[in-house]
């Protein structure tokens, strides 16, 4: 596993089912791990990831032994930095967190940040007024969410960064 500047570990690198067609109920994250959820259809992966570029997931059981700050990083959103506040990533805890915004991708908005994680059949949702990040892991039904913005603007929460070549992220965590 790849470790990164200030002690974060790669614990998960993932890519999208259906990038192209972003908001289609057959666009998720994938693979995944094995945090809950019941309606969660697309590969798991208890694979450590080596680099970001290699596509994989520690078993997630196994995140709350690294730490509890979880760092996120994307190529079509922005990058986050989070601290529990009574909300957890390596739990299914639902609660308040406190982020920073350390890298802004998309140019649809910058500044928002999440301040609430959600735990919902399909995988994990970072919130602010409205979805952030949501870590869909089906391909029936919702669709992943990267919306900088923090809210619905325009009538959309789509304001990722488009026509990226191989799109994803990673989750690290301190």
């Amino acid at each position: 596993m790849e470790t990164h500047g200030g002690g974060w570990t790669l614990v998960y690198s993932y890519t999208f089912t259906n990038y192209d067609n972003f908001n289609s109920p057959s666009n998720a994250v994938t693979p995944r791990p094995t945090w809950p959820g019941d309606r969660l259809n697309v590969p798991i992966s208890t694979t450590p990831p080596l680099s970001e570029s290699s596509l994989g997931a520690l078993d997630w059981n196994l995140w709350k032994n690294i730490g509890n700050e979880f760092m996120v990083k994307s190529n079509i959103n922005d990058w986050l930095v989070c601290q529990p506040d009574g909300g957890s990533m390596v739990t299914d805890t639902r609660g308040s967190i406190t982020c920073q915004n350390i890298k802004n991708v998309a140019t649809a908005c910058s500044g928002a940040v999440p301040y609430l994680i959600q735990w919902s059949r399909l995988g994990p949702i970072l919130r602010a007024s409205s979805t952030y990040y949501f870590f869909d892991g089906s391909t029936d039904g919702f669709t992943p969410i990267n919306n900088p913005c923090g809210i619905v603007k325009d009538g959309t929460d789509s304001h990722h960064k488009k026509g990226v070549s191989n799109p994803g992220g990673q989750i690290y965590i301190r």
